[in-house]
């Protein structure tokens, strides 16, 4: 039987080859094609939409397909997958397999942020309800503050799909179903190589995780195979473009060498110059080259001629605009920033042009240049000494420096219509500025504040592990009002509303002395119009798209899709915790099963009666790295008071951002001796035994 089986797929290739020969006209190809093998899935946020055109439920198999075969999937080291032994375990895989594909010797050995692995995987078509795909099973348990996309998207960093996770994870069942401590089936995206991909020479399809700044070329180079090729495998149509999170099959010959497929991504390069054909040796036809390159230089001459030309006409049609106010301000206005046209690119330089306001819904080139600076790639290249990785400071984000002055340029590949029209409005001490930005290649460049002392997270992660100097207990609260006043002046001063949706200790940056705190990331910031002014209740909105961190995301969020500034209020009481106990917000939540905060509830509701266990359990809280003498007992029971009402799961419950505010200004008021020694403190007199230092 085994014979006969190999002699059938033998005799179907020599077929196909057949076929292929004589539809080339007797022409043998110098390498053969494959044609649609799977597609491509770009939708990776489009949860609710159970389509498969995308391939997004998985990779297709069906009649005359590799029933299973050996596949490799890549996979980005970072916490809490930081050895191959945790990757292992995520993954199903096996540790000391994966140490052998990777060189390493110990799978237990930590790795660097953003390593890349090889992951072998065995591939298999299996039957589900709503068709045969390819795929590798694994299991996760699911942690409070999941969600169908966080798992798909964060955690498996795009091996799976959201769609998928609910086609077979949740049987079909609405996302709102999926619980704590459930485990979840994932299925692994993987694919086997076609009979035509097999017949040129593909042993192994690589499901590869597209990161920052990747495209088909440099993934090919990657793994040294014809570009064609990966196009081909995809159903890539122009312009060929790839996002990061999105798994793309790679067809290679042999197992992917580990080390190379490990070098970091270089950013976009700049448009390629034509290079001179090489001139032959031969001296026989010296007089026929001169005219060739008489010929050259004339046409070169002509052409040059006419793009000047044609950049006269392009000026003026441009000044046209700009004097019927198509393009930008009218005739008289805006004169004093004339100088910085040409370096701009918006009418000189072609980096910011008619198809870059088209990708904005409701903000036009005006409005653009009245409040930013349009930088041409040539600037951030130069400010960022062409994205070196000296100047890399996590994510896609690089500190640059425009004439001396610090700034920060992230590359982004998503829609920034609104964010752009959130943060041109805003202006306020506590939220990070945007300066300018810029289009190039399809991508987008902002240009931001820039905040030399980094995120809060890996501030208070970096002091607890001996790295960096712990902030003080009068530092924290102030890193707490600054975050408390940005978001008081989006929900209560900005114009329209604007409710932030991604609070996090990683989306709070440190800046100056103090050092004072600062809010980013507005990808998931929503404004919120046609709100009563004064009346909160009004202040929200519904969607079916859930953003944020895990940890962070407010039940009603998560749960029903109710964005407003109490989701914002929840997420600011989680980074109180985080300050109070400098823990990450992971590690909070996840102690808890159903309620993260149970515990902390029943704390705050004991502090009133006192006793040595409650005051026990209050110091056990507090982080250990704060300094000797910069925590007093009295303000930790107040912070926990409030960030017990912050994080409570009744909406209508908890504080605005104004009252957070004002209680935190009440204590940043009050020096750490007088809270001590205050004849007011129920528990002044020592009865707290030291606690607290």
């Amino acid at each position: 039987m085994a014979s006969f089986r190999a002699l059938t797929a033998s005799s179907s290739s020599s077929l196909f080859l057949v076929l292929l020969f004589l539809a080339s006209g007797g022409q043998a190809p110098q390498q053969l094609r494959v044609r649609a093998q799977q597609p491509y899935g770009s939708a990776i946020s489009d949860c609710p939409n159970q389509h498969n055109a995308s391939g997004l439920l998985g990779y297709f198999c069906g009649a005359g397909s590799a029933p299973s075969c050996p596949a490799f999937l890549t996979f980005n080291a970072r916490p809490p997958y930081s050895s191959l032994a945790s990757i292992a375990a995520l993954l199903g895989a096996d540790a000391a397999g994966l140490a052998a594909a990777n060189g390493v010797a110990a799978a237990g050995a930590p790795l660097a942020e953003g390593t890349r692995v090889l992951v072998p995987a065995t591939c298999a078509c299996t039957a589900t309800p709503e068709g045969r795909f390819y795929q590798r099973n694994a299991t996760y348990v699911v942690k409070p503050g999941d969600t169908l996309l966080i798992i798909a998207k964060d955690t498996f960093e795009g091996l799976s799909s959201c769609q998928a996770l609910q086609a077979q994870g949740l049987r079909g069942a609405a996302p709102e179903t999926l619980n704590a401590s459930q485990t979840l089936p994932v299925p692994l995206r993987c694919a086997c190589p076609s009979a035509a991909q097999a017949a040129a020479g593909a042993r192994f399809l690589v499901s590869y995780l597209v990161v920052e700044f990747d495209d088909v070329s440099a993934v090919a180079a990657r793994f040294g195979v014809d570009v064609e090729t990966i196009k081909d495998a995809n159903r890539l149509e122009p312009p060929y473009t790839i996002l990061p999170n999105t798994t793309l099959l790679v067809p290679v010959s042999a197992q992917p060498n580990v080390s190379r497929i490990q070098t970091p991504p270089s950013p976009p390069p700049p448009p390629p110059v034509v290079a001179p054909l090489p001139a032959k040796k031969s001296s026989s036809h010296v007089g026929v080259y001169i005219g060739v390159a008489v010929a050259v230089l004339a046409v070169a001459a002509i052409a040059s001629a006419g793009a000047v030309l044609a950049l006269k006409a392009r000026r003026r049609r441009a000044g046209a605009a700009l004097a019927t106010g198509e393009l930008a301000k009218k005739d008289g206005k805006g004169k004093g920033n004339d100088t910085n046209t040409t370096s701009s690119g918006f009418t000189g330089g072609g980096e910011f042009s008619l198809s870059t306001s088209e990708a904005f819904s409701s903000l036009s080139v005006t409005d653009i240049k009245s409040s930013l600076k349009v930088y041409t790639y040539a600037e951030l290249r130069a400010a960022t000494d062409d994205f070196s990785p000296d100047r890399h400071i996590g994510g896609s984000v690089y500190r640059a420096a425009f004439n001396g002055d610090a700034a920060a340029v992230e590359v982004v590949d998503r829609n920034v219509s609104t964010e752009v029209e959130i943060m041109r409005k805003i202006n306020h001490l506590n939220l990070i500025r945007l300066i300018g930005l810029c289009h190039h290649h399809g991508r987008w460049y902002l240009v931001t504040e820039y905040a030399e002392h980094g995120a809060l997270r890996d501030r208070l992660l970096a002091a607890g592990a001996g790295a960096a100097a712990p902030l003080t207990w009068a530092q924290r609260v102030q890193v707490a009002l600054d975050v408390a006043e940005g978001l008081r002046y989006l929900h209560e001063y900005a114009r329209p509303p604007c409710v932030h949706m991604d609070v996090s200790s990683g989306s709070v940056l440190l800046a100056g002395d103090g050092p004072r705190a600062k809010l980013r990331s507005f990808g998931a910031a929503r404004a919120i119009t046609g709100a009563t002014d004064g009346a909160e209740e009004a202040l929200f909105t519904m969607t079916s798209r859930i953003a944020g961190t895990r940890g962070y995301i407010a039940p009603e969020y998560l749960e029903h899709g109710v964005v407003s500034p109490r989701a914002d209020v929840y997420s600011l009481g989680v980074v109180l915790l985080e300050l109070v106990t400098g823990k990450d917000a992971e590690e909070l939540v996840g102690d808890g099963v159903g309620d993260p905060f149970a515990a902390l509830r029943e704390l705050a509701e004991e502090l009133d009666g006192g006793g040595d266990a409650v005051l026990q359990r209050l110091e056990e809280l507090v982080d250990p790295a704060l300094p000797a003498g910069s925590c007093p007992q009295d303000a930790v029971v107040m912070m926990v008071r409030l960030v017990e009402r912050c994080v409570r799961r009744d909406a209508a419950a908890r504080p605005s951002t104004g009252e957070v505010a004002r209680r935190l200004l009440n204590l940043s008021g009050v020096s750490a001796v007088s809270w001590r020694n205050s004849p007011e403190s129920p528990r002044s007199s020592g009865s707290g035994k030291g606690l607290m230092y």
